[in-house]
């Protein structure tokens, strides 16, 4: 069955491991998350502790270099299979995130991919998204953003916000990005472009610029809204 997963994940994330690509699969019996995972993500919990398998996948590419991953999958209230595919890193950044991020990467690690065929009109958190939490991909500041964000706030007679310190923790395919301020642990969205229905104007900052997403306020809030989206979806104990 587990195999199967994999399978399933393959087909659905096809771009992800190439032709010349070595896989090892390890199925996990058990994976344990500490009480202070526990406490601080408790819905997070209860939707990894309701998924049919993890895996252990190592993924070797034909330069030599290698990735490891847990694979987690659920099935969702259709019968389909769903899973998101989570990298374990072991690095050194100077970037310094918060608590609550390093130890859900300890215990979950960042999301790489993810896949579903949910039939929900909610935006979803993971949609769309090249990344999210992931370390080594971690941005500090606006970056690439900063001269559109200087040029609109100039437009609108905007004051700028202190971007310096703003930790990208998500990036969408079409680019908007998701950040949190180490210092006081609020989530903003940056998107130049979006249709989105659950998020807010910033206040204080212009039309297409930041943006508070409804129902979260903190990094925590942002990881367990975006498991409690799945919770909704996928088959538990209780469903």
């Amino acid at each position: 069955m587990a195999q199967n997963d994999f399978e399933n994940f393959k087909q659905e994330v096809s771009w992800l491991i190439g032709q010349n690509d070595s896989v090892e699969i390890r199925p996990v019996i058990s994976k344990t998350f500490s009480p202070e995972f526990i406490s601080t993500f408790p819905t997070l919990y209860q939707l990894l502790q309701q998924s049919g398998s993890i895996l252990g996948v190592d993924i070797v590419t034909s330069k030599n270099k290698k990735s490891n991953y847990y694979l987690y999958t659920w099935t969702d209230r259709e019968g389909l299979k769903c899973g998101w595919l989570c990298k374990a890193e072991h690095i050194h950044s100077e970037i310094d995130v918060l608590s609550e991020h390093q130890l859900l990467l300890d215990e979950m690690g960042g999301i790489s991919e993810t896949y579903h065929h949910f039939d929900t009109e909610t935006e979803m958190l993971t949609d769309n998204q090249n990344f999210i939490f992931i370390k080594s991909e971690l941005t500090k500041g606006l970056g690439d953003w900063n001269d559109l964000y200087e040029q609109v706030c100039t437009d609108e007679n905007v004051k700028q916000m202190d971007t310096t310190d703003l930790i990208c923790f998500a990036v969408e395919a079409n680019g908007n990005e998701v950040f949190y301020d180490p210092n006081t642990k609020q989530v903003f969205l940056f998107a130049s472009d979006h249709s989105f229905e659950n998020v807010e104007v910033l206040n204080g900052q212009a039309e297409y610029t930041f943006y508070t997403i409804n129902g979260v306020t903190t990094f925590v809030d942002y990881v367990e809204t975006l498991a409690g989206q799945w919770l909704e979806n996928v088959i538990t104990e209780d469903n």
